[in-house]
């Protein structure tokens, strides 16, 4: 499918849409909280967010079919044969969503051949949203001002995201590595895509992710963080990650930033790691 200028807009108006649905939810408080089957929340806002971005994706582009979170995916049967797809998040954090802690965002990217080709992302409560398109650059957009994005060029000590909520041991035994490797490192918790977000500004330099996670919680991020000059990698393969699998969960990924992406281009190693086994 080609990525014009049209569907973009189409895509930014969906996505700040849904935004808005959920604003709503946000500063009202007035919202039911219920337990999935995998025991996560889900709000009123979760709902209503998907209810729109699924219904709007379908009437805009009907030939293209869509996974979401929080609709039921279909069995890898009758998907395996598709050769594009939406996978979308519809309220991405809504445990910070929750806590009130304003760390959360709306997830949309259009899949091809398995590969994520287009990605956008809301990050609601700071009204900025970004998007990114493989070979073409990294954009972000506020108030209704668009430009490209231009990472940070920073020096000094690496900093490493982490979530929020869900720290494993084998990020932390990753953390120990750099800095067994002479890095100075500082650890910054942060909430749902905004870690991609930051990773594409360059604000971030690194996100290892050894938790449960989603096609949904990573297909917009990684777009936007490889369009920003970074890359994701598996860590069981070394190689990008690939979408619309059997399974929707992810195995354990890397995220790197323009600048230590660069430094791995250019032969450094210290970045390789596999977790200790016990």
């Amino acid at each position: 499918m080609s990525i014009d200028e049209k569907m973009v807009t189409d895509i930014q108006c969906i996505i700040a849409k849904a935004g808005e649905i959920i604003g709503k939810y946000f500063r009202s408080q007035e919202f039911v909280t219920k337990l999935k089957e995998d025991f996560s929340p889900l709000t009123d806002a979760d709902k209503d967010s998907n209810r729109y971005i699924v219904s709007e994706l379908k009437r805009l582009f009907p030939r293209i079919p869509v996974i979401s979170e929080e609709s039921d995916v279909p069995d890898y049967r009758s998907r395996s044969g598709w050769k594009s797809l939406w996978i979308v998040d519809p309220l991405d954090g809504t445990q910070e969503f929750i806590h009130r802690n304003g760390r959360f965002c709306v997830n949309i990217a259009l899949v091809e051949e398995r590969k994520p080709v287009f990605g956008m992302i809301n990050v609601v409560t700071d009204g900025e949203i970004l998007w990114g398109i493989p070979g073409k650059g990294c954009f972000t957009g506020r108030e209704g001002r668009m430009e490209m994005l231009q990472p940070q060029t920073r020096t000094g000590k690496l900093k490493v995201a982490v979530s929020r909520f869900h720290v494993m041991e084998e990020e932390l035994q990753y953390i120990d590595h750099l800095q067994e490797r002479g890095y100075e490192v500082e650890i910054v918790p942060l909430g749902a895509s905004s870690k991609y977000c930051m990773v594409a500004k360059g604000e971030i330099d690194l996100l290892p992710k050894f938790g449960r996670c989603s096609e949904w919680d990573v297909a917009a991020g990684q777009v936007i963080v490889e369009a920003s000059g970074g890359a994701v990698v598996s860590v069981e393969s070394g190689k990008a990650m690939g979408y619309n699998k059997p399974s929707m969960l992810v195995s354990p990924f890397m995220v790197f930033g323009k600048r230590v992406h660069e430094m791995i281009l250019n032969g450094n190693t210290d970045f390789r790691w596999a977790p200790r086994v016990r």
